[in-house]
């Protein structure tokens, strides 16, 4: 994944696209963003949902003191 900003045409839109937000089980919205860092000289990136943009500095800040690798991903069940 790649992180490119397009600052003039987030200010002209009022909301992100569709796919961009989801409801959490309270009915609040939940916005995707992205995450980028740096290993061994190249950039990576990743997402997250969030509230807020508050919401995801938070969870980054959250990640920085505890986060862990649990395993890797085989597949995924819908719920």
């Amino acid at each position: 994944m790649n992180v490119l900003s397009f600052s003039r045409a987030r200010i002209s839109r009022d909301d992100p696209d569709a796919g961009f937000v989801a409801t959490d089980v309270d009915d609040r919205r939940l916005y995707r963003f992205a995450l980028q860092y740096d290993m061994d000289g190249k950039s990576w990136a990743t997402e997250i949902w969030a509230y807020s943009s508050k919401d995801a500095e938070d969870r980054v800040a959250a990640m920085r003191r505890s986060l862990s690798m649990c395993g890797q991903l085989y597949g995924e069940v819908e719920a």
